[in-house]
């Protein structure tokens, strides 16, 4: 199992759009709305590489988005 973080960027005022076309994207496990230099962090889960690449994808194609960053989590630490 592959997890990520994708750190969104939005354009002004396209929160409540690219919010509803995340919610339908499979694979996308959890949206946070965030302060700071991103907008958005989506956490991805996929099986391979090649799916997260189709994931990351289907977000840069949502519309209203600036920036993407991909962040694949090598080791998580739940307490």
């Amino acid at each position: 199992m592959i997890k990520a973080y994708v750190l969104i960027l939005l354009y002004v005022g396209k929160l409540e759009e690219v919010l509803d076309k995340l919610r339908k994207i499979e694979n996308i496990k959890s949206i946070a709305v965030t302060t700071g230099d991103y907008d958005i962090i989506t956490r991805v889960s996929v099986e391979k590489l090649e799916e997260l690449m189709e994931v990351t994808d289907k977000i840069q194609l949502a519309g209203g988005i600036k920036r993407t960053t991909t962040s694949v989590i090598e080791k998580e630490i739940e307490l």
